[in-house]
């Protein structure tokens, strides 16, 4: 990267106004014309009608004809899992409005790193705002006891929750039952032999990617105990310890689309719980969520880059060009690879997304608490920052209205990160990390993506300034 790097300073900071702006009210749902707000060093110190008097020595940023809305959170990213791409990835989410994003993967040296200070950050850098240890796979909780000190250990190290992902039952519901004990959330995949709503209930804090295997389809399907006879459980083999580095970089290769992985009783498993797919089941599983407020964070985008791989959107993505071509390529790669798959198991990831956009809906009909993210970092044809962008138009295509989108956006993982208390609105006192749009975003989900400023830690970038980032990014292409 060159000397100045990609984010140049921004062009207004310290105390400024953005004057005769429509404030976006994110929790009553409407905008209010003809205001007046005064950022101080990062804060908002006020918010008042237009013409009322303010400090003379404050600059002014013209907001006629806008709508000023809470900046952005990213609520599954893996920023942080390829040192030499942060910088960038850091940019595009400023680019895009980001403030600050979940760490859905960690380990020792970054827990201890952010304990030190001496994680990376650069002008404008989005926020930390919740980080694991390393993950939970058979490589660390193999079984009840491992995965009862492997819980243990994390806390110790000061991780924030506890993720699952490659556990069984057994396994997730001890992690579950250890990390509560301690004070810790659990959140991550549903293994396919724990039904939903034993694990909602047991305290799963949240669920990453609908599920995102085949036990939330199962136990939202008339057919879901033939499902579960014809599936297999995803799983390491079991000398897979003794290899533990070879094994962490194959995970990092099948991270790129790990429905490449999907055999072809994997697939019959999956049309069969999907033919069965009951909108009744369905309705009653959200409920169970919403009884214990288990959250979702969908991650369509990156559904949808797993199940159809090769599509047009993913594969053309002007978004590439800000992306290592060593990562590119990659991802191409595993295109090609896509490609081979038997039509079957294409037809069966067809009717998944299908079923996982109806499942959606009926998780939003029944106001279960959801937040946006992207899955961004590692994942194919998933651009770090832009994402999000796409998660909006993919929620929109769903069903959700601009308004819920928005709130999944701001004031919703807020709330789930427990800072809704300075985060999350346009209300004096609370951090200054803002959005100024084209447009109306209560009512029309495009205006999320029409960006004409972003604010973030006491300084103002306009949309010059963010084009400008973007074409420093796709001049030295280091996002991964």
């Amino acid at each position: 990267m060159s000397e100045h790097g990609y984010v140049l300073p921004p062009t207004r900071a310290g105390r400024f106004v953005i004057s005769d702006v429509a404030v976006v009210d994110v929790a009553g749902g409407a905008a209010i014309p003809g205001q007046d707000v005064t950022i101080d060093h990062g804060v908002i110190a006020s918010v008042r009608p237009h013409g009322e008097p303010v400090a003379t020595h404050h600059v002014k940023v013209d907001g006629h004809g806008r709508w000023l809305a809470p900046a952005y959170v990213d609520g599954h990213a893996h920023v942080l899992n390829s040192p030499s791409g942060v910088e960038a990835s850091h940019a595009l989410m400023l680019a895009s409005g980001i403030w600050g994003w979940r760490q859905l993967s960690g380990d020792n040296q970054l827990l201890d790193a952010r304990r030190a200070g001496r994680l990376p950050s650069y002008p404008g850098s989005p926020a930390l705002l919740a980080m694991p240890g390393q993950v939970l796979t058979p490589l660390n909780a193999g079984d009840e006891a491992q995965t009862r000190e492997t819980v243990r250990s994390q806390a110790a190290r000061g991780a924030d929750f506890i993720k699952v992902a490659m556990t069984n039952r057994e396994t997730c519901l001890a992690a579950i039952d250890e990390a509560a004990t301690l004070g810790l959330p659990v959140v991550g995949h549903l293994p396919d032999d724990l039904d939903p709503r034993e694990a909602s209930a047991a305290g799963l804090r949240c669920v990453e990617h609908l599920g995102p295997g085949n036990g939330v389809f199962s136990a939202v399907s008339r057919r879901g105990d033939e499902a579960r006879r014809h599936g297999r459980p995803r799983s390491l083999p079991p000398f897979a310890g003794r290899f533990e580095p070879l094994v962490q970089k194959v995970i990092t290769r099948v991270v790129v689309n790990p429905q490449m992985a999907t055999s072809a009783d994997d697939a019959v498993a999956m049309r069969i719980a999907d033919d069965g797919y009951d909108p009744a089941l369905a309705a009653e599983l959200a409920q169970v969520y919403r009884e214990h407020e288990t959250w979702q964070c969908p991650t369509l985008i990156r559904l949808h880059t797993m199940e159809f791989a090769d599509a047009h959107e993913h594969t053309r993505d002007a978004g590439v060009r800000y992306v290592d071509p060593a990562e590119v390529r990659r991802w191409r790669l595993m295109t090609r690879r896509f490609r081979r798959l038997p039509d079957a198991t294409r037809r069966a990831f067809d009717r998944r997304w299908h079923v996982q956009v109806d499942f959606l809906r009926a998780l939003a009909d029944a106001d279960v608490a959801m937040f946006a993210g992207t899955d961004a970092n590692g994942a194919g044809w998933v651009i770090p920052g832009l994402a999000l962008h796409d998660e909006f138009a993919l929620l929109a295509h769903a069903g959700l209205s601009a308004l819920q989108i928005l709130r999944m956006a701001t004031a919703a993982p807020a709330r789930f990160l427990g800072i809704e208390d300075a985060h999350g609105q346009v209300r004096e006192g609370f951090a200054a990390d803002l959005v100024l749009l084209g447009g109306d975003p209560t009512r029309d989900v495009a205006a999320l993506s029409d960006l004409h400023g972003v604010v973030r830690g006491g300084g103002w970038w306009d949309k010059d300034d963010l084009d400008a980032i973007l074409e420093r990014v796709a001049a030295e292409p280091t996002a991964r």
